[in-house]
């Protein structure tokens, strides 16, 4: 058998005549994982790759023969259009801990909110004699990396046991310096937790284009939410020290003339979270949507900041199949024909062959992609070949979108764990870990609102839509930043109001908060990047950040101009430019505010001392409805007066008066300046037309 992998379509031959044109153009701009298995150069062995844009599995075929396909969703590898193997997926993700030191060392880490230095980026700027194993250097826990660690377990409703254990993980690579890594493999920080996760995933841009809502009390509520939900069991959480980079192939060697490898120490010693959860996964889709959940997560807490490009959260997949059919399933309810709980949706399933782990997955199309391709090779390897795969370690090979076999998989035996005599257990209840309150009061202390938790409580409190809450939360300063706009609005407001208007204060909060504020805080974000020299403006198409934390308009005045918005003193096109005058005002006049906690979901409260309050701007700035009845009148006869012959046309009546209104109404907007209160402008049109040339 020849295994032959390609990343694209491949180059037709024009002999082979079942290959059509038609065929060349559907499958032009598609490009996934093509197998071909084919031990013979007949073209009626040819194996060739079809697809049709919008199909949700990866399909292989090959003519007069046998066709393979895996579907995203729900994980199950067909052949021929039968059911045969469940996909099985574990998840071993590693967190690097945004803290200011390393785990053990107090060398100030590369890019932290502590260390924005330029040298910062230079390899092995960032190397103390512990993390390169200089003897006789022995290691410091740091207190900041285990409260991190602690919030992350938290934070996945892991169970913390007071006490754990450090221990050595011995293996030999040249950007492992101590030829060991200190871990916690058998007695880890955290244990038992789970996390639920949403089928549709956190993707607040499809979540869009779902306005309708579903009735309030239907008895199938309930059971629909259930089923758009699975869950992902935690087996464990560890602290462990992460490793060097290697660059392979990074430099030639003028002597010889070979490339050869370079290894930068900045990353060695940095603290990890390694999180190990059980095969609860199902598909390539849930696998991608738990590990962009959980990026989500960390990122809300604070404790990673989940760049996967820049290696600073890594994915790692153990990925198995079960038999589901044996094809003789007449009534296929073994695939989940008639059953309504399936093998594909049971716990327990048969196994079939060995576990295969996926390294170093830093990106979440690569996590899905590579779960596919691994689910068709080992089922095509275990009915073509009649041989499971064997227990080894691969590599996701982004040009061919294939993995590549590393070394065979190591057992506990060969990694010689032993405990760390250099550090005592760790005790979560000490003075120096979380303080003599225990786990439970710091955790309350210190674990902000979770996403969706704030999500659920922005839907029902404030009755936002799910994309509204969405956008909100994927933000955590902005929960704070809105909570607090809202609760200002409240107060601002100078007369009475219905509960009708007062439920329209948070839509137009969330509006303005999330179509034009966070704009201006990306653009003036990047442009005072690009001031400071920090980024290159060729390269900044991408924009600045937009987070909550880096604007200078507060909650405070967000909230008056909310105020404004209801009271009808401005219209909602004043407010953007409002808006956009506060902004630019307070970049001019006040210097950058501190930033002393970036990893927290709340910001300080707003003095109202201390900036400039939007009524006062809107004054100096003419932003201010014209609603007085006096005032739109004399407007209106003005404009009336300088259109004599308009107001001729108007008398004709019919499609003449309809058009003239509007021309006269568009002149008398102009005039105010865009400042007439646009619906008492038309009721005071109208009723002035009436008197000076009433219609039949």
């Amino acid at each position: 058998m020849i295994q032959r992998i390609s990343a694209s379509i491949p180059r037709y031959n024009a002999s082979l005549p079942f290959v059509s044109s038609a065929s060349r153009r559907r499958s032009r701009n598609v490009t996934d994982t093509v197998i071909n298995t084919s031990s013979t150069s007949s073209a009626n062995y040819y194996n060739f790759y079809y697809s049709t844009i919008g199909r949700r599995n990866i399909s292989f075929s090959r003519l007069c023969c046998s066709k393979w396909s895996v579907d995203s969703d729900t994980g199950v590898v067909s052949l021929d259009g039968t059911p045969r193997f469940q996909t099985v997926i574990g998840l071993e993700i590693h967190a690097q801990l945004d803290i200011s030191t390393k785990l053990f060392s107090g060398c100030p880490v590369p890019n932290s909110k502590s260390n924005n230095s330029s040298n910062s980026n230079k390899p092995n700027s960032s190397v103390w004699p512990m993390d390169v194993g200089v003897p006789g250097v022995l290691p410091r826990l740091s207190a900041e990396a285990v409260r991190a660690a602690v919030l992350s377990a938290g934070a996945m409703k892991c169970r913390l046991p007071p006490m754990s254990r450090f221990e050595r993980k011995h293996y030999f690579y040249a950007d492992l310096p101590l030829g060991y890594q200190i871990t916690q493999q058998r007695w880890p920080l955290a244990r038992d937790g789970f996390m639920v996760f949403r089928k549709s995933g956190n993707n607040i841009n499809s979540k869009k284009k779902r306005r309708k809502k579903k009735p309030k009390h239907s008895s199938n509520n309930s059971d629909d939410d259930d089923d758009d939900k699975f869950t992902l069991r935690i087996e464990r959480v560890q602290l462990e020290q992460d490793t060097g980079k290697t660059l392979a192939d990074a430099y030639t060697n003028p002597l010889t003339n070979r490339k050869e490898s370079l290894v930068d120490f900045n990353r060695a010693g940095r603290a990890l979270i390694e999180v190990v959860s059980h095969p609860d996964l199902r598909s390539s889709r849930q696998a991608s949507i738990a590990v962009e959940t959980l990026r989500s997560l960390f990122k809300h807490i604070g404790t990673c900041d989940g760049k996967m490009e820049d290696g600073s959260l890594r994915c790692d997949l153990n990925v198995s199949i079960a038999t589901i059919s044996d094809g003789n399933d007449k009534d296929n309810s073994h695939a989940g024909g008639s059953s309504k709980k399936s093998n594909t949706d049971c716990d327990i399933l048969s196994r079939t062959g060995h576990r295969v782990e996926v390294k170093n997955l830093n990106s979440i199309r690569q996590v899905q992609q590579a779960a596919e391709y691994e689910a068709l090779r080992q089922s095509k390897a275990i009915l073509e070949n009649d041989s499971p795969t064997r227990q080894e370690t691969r590599t996701f090979d982004v040009k061919t979108n294939k993995t590549v076999v590393i070394r065979t998989k190591e057992g506990a035996k060969d990694y010689r764990f032993m405990p760390e005599p250099d550090l005592p257990p760790l005790v979560l209840d000490s003075e120096e870990a979380l303080g003599s309150d225990g786990v439970e009061a710091f955790l309350e202390a210190n674990l902000p609102e979770l996403p969706d938790d704030a999500r659920q409580r922005l839907e029902n409190e404030y009755g936002l839509s799910e994309y509204l809450a969405g956008v909100i939360t994927n933000d955590p300063p902005a929960i704070a930043f809105f909570d607090e706009a809202v609760r200002e609005a409240r107060v601002q407001l100078q007369q009475p109001v219905g509960d009708r208007d007062k439920r329209k204060i948070p839509g137009t909060t969330a509006n303005l908060l999330c179509n034009e504020l966070f704009a201006l805080v990306r653009e003036f974000e990047l442009q005072r990047l690009i001031e400071e020299g920090l980024i290159d403006s060729a390269a900044a198409g991408g924009g600045g950040d937009s987070s909550m934390r880096f604007s200078r308009v507060t909650g405070y005045q967000l909230g008056e101009v909310v105020a404004m918005v209801s009271e009808d003193k401005i219209s909602n096109t004043m407010a953007k430019h409002l808006l956009r005058v506060l902004y630019s005002d307070a970049m001019e006049g006040e210097e950058e505010p501190e930033l002393e906690n970036e990893s927290s979901s709340t910001i300080p409260p707003s003095s109202t001392s201390l900036v400039k309050s939007p009524r006062a701007v809107a004054r100096e700035r003419g932003f201010e409805l014209v609603t007085d009845e006096n005032e739109l009148a004399t407007l209106c006869r003005t404009v009336i007066d300088s259109s004599p012959k308009e107001m001729e046309r108007y008398k004709l009546g019919g499609k003449y008066s309809t058009k003239i209104t509007k021309f006269l109404l568009g002149k008398a907007m102009g005039a105010s300046g865009g400042n007439a209160h646009p619906e008492r402008l038309n009721e005071v049109l109208a009723e002035i037309l009436q008197e000076m040339a009433p219609l039949e």
